[in-house]
């Protein structure tokens, strides 16, 4: 494990030009990723992956104002051997409780990573083989009970957490899965997004899809199910964001270009049903795009990025950049 002396942060400072970001954290290596943990009890934890660690943080706010990002405290690092594709946080994860419990789940060329820790003397990782090229999409089902992954392999697995993260259930797919995520409000159900532009939503307990859209755009590259409207669903594919309503799957309700050479990552707001986070290219753009709205609202472009990441409860939007990460302040009421 590497020692907490060596990793620099700079307290997180203001900028004041439009489209720069609100929050800076200035750091000693180049950030492959960065995720926000997607969960109430556990809001405030973030994931920094560097190419030889994992960094897990905590942001403070400010005590007069709770809604402005003050600092970045490093709690622990977590060394890998491997590039890191995806990261996803566990429920389970909780500095409340006693022992203290931080689980998250890393996706890199062939197998997926189990890291857990107490923050204390307890450190541990477990290897889930089964795929047999990269992971590209994890996520954890909101109760805890079962893990997403996607793979180039052409299949979705599922993991039983709490049976030892046995390989429980796996769908084929037609072509390389590139994004999973599981409906905040039903976990039996879960959506699996596929390169060649089909995003399939599927009722788990009768392992079947019963509902899917094609986007007719390749490479779909990511998707997204809104956590703030379940009957929401979006796509970046072929450099274009497409947006569908589950309950009138036939056409899009929105599609426009918003990286006319290609797109990298898309998520959609914890807070907004309207507000969709996507980074491509050229030049690296961060767009935030809110769908009744011709113009995006941030358009922020980076040297490098990697990763995207929304904070839980508060109205900002992260990218790692270069050897930093950036926050941008978004108004989602």
């Amino acid at each position: 494990m590497m020692s907490m002396s060596s990793i620099i942060i700079d307290k997180i400072h203001s900028t004041v030009r439009k489209d720069d970001p609100a929050r800076v954290i200035n750091l000693s290596k180049q950030v492959l990723k960065v995720e926000m943990s997607p969960f109430e009890w556990s809001h405030s934890l973030i994931c920094i992956v560097h190419i030889d660690e994992i960094v897990v943080g905590v942001i403070k706010f400010q005590e007069e104002d709770e809604e402005e990002l003050d600092e970045v405290e490093i709690l622990k690092s977590f060394k890998v051997d491997r590039r890191v594709h995806c990261v996803s946080w566990s429920p389970e994860t909780s500095l409340s409780v006693i022992p203290k419990s931080v689980v998250f789940a890393c996706g890199t060329a062939d197998y997926v990573y189990i890291y857990s820790s107490n923050m204390a003397d307890k450190t541990k990782n477990q290897i889930l083989k089964g795929h047999n090229s990269y992971v590209n999409s994890l996520a954890y089902e909101p109760s805890g009970e079962l893990l997403a992954s996607a793979s180039d392999d052409l299949t979705c697995r599922l993991w039983a957490v709490k049976e030892g993260y046995t390989c429980q259930s796996m769908f084929v797919l037609k072509s390389p899965g590139m994004s999973v995520c599981w409906h905040r409000g039903d976990p039996g159900k879960l959506l699996v997004a596929e390169k060649n532009g089909t995003v399939r939503l599927y009722n788990v307990d009768r392992q079947q899809a019963i509902l899917s859209f094609d986007s007719q755009l390749v490479p779909l590259i990511a998707a997204d199910w809104s956590p703030a409207n379940c009957f929401r669903v979006a796509a970046l594919a072929g450099g274009q964001l497409v947006v569908w309503d589950t309950t009138r799957p036939c056409r899009p309700v929105d599609i426009r270009v918003v990286h006319p050479n290609g797109g990298n990552s898309l998520r959609y707001s914890h807070q907004s049903e309207h507000h969709i986070a996507t980074v491509g290219r050229p030049d690296n753009t961060l767009k935030v795009t809110h769908v009744n709205m011709k113009h995006p609202v941030c358009n922020a472009t980076m040297t490098l990025a990697g990763g995207l990441s929304w904070t839980f409860r508060l109205p900002y939007v992260c990218v790692g950049q270069d050897r930093s990460v950036c926050f941008w302040r978004v108004s989602t009421k």
